[in-house]
């Protein structure tokens, strides 16, 4: 099990990068709806601004994903599951949760998640 001091860092990060995701997310859904504001002139290469869109909201997405599982770690914190692979049952390991403090699965299950997701 994780010492509590452990704990409470890896909440801390995961608070701060939900607030960086959250800032983030508000200014790639800004900056797409400042692209289309943007569109009014003759010269607008909407080509290009349709590929701008497209990447933005992909961004959007991704960032929007890791906030959900940034929010499912808080949860398994206050439940104290926290740490625990949602596969084998056994400890994350703590050099994997600070690299990745919203780790659901240990090192050795994270490729047998992703390998059964692509089938």
């Amino acid at each position: 099990m994780l010492k509590e001091e452990h704990i409470e860092e890896l909440k801390n990060k995961l608070l701060e990068k939900k607030e960086k995701l959250l800032q983030e997310t508000t200014s790639s859904q800004g900056f797409i709806e400042e692209l289309h504001r943007d569109t009014k002139g003759d010269e607008t290469d909407f080509a290009e601004l349709s590929t701008d869109t497209y990447n933005l909201s992909i961004l959007r997405e991704k960032q929007i994903e890791e906030l959900r599982e940034i929010e499912h770690a808080l949860k398994k914190i206050e439940n104290g599951t926290y740490n625990i692979c949602e596969m084998c049952d056994e400890p994350v390991g703590i050099k994997r949760l600070r690299a990745k403090p919203h780790a659901r699965f240990c090192i050795y299950c994270r490729p047998i998640y992703e390998k059964e997701q692509k089938s």
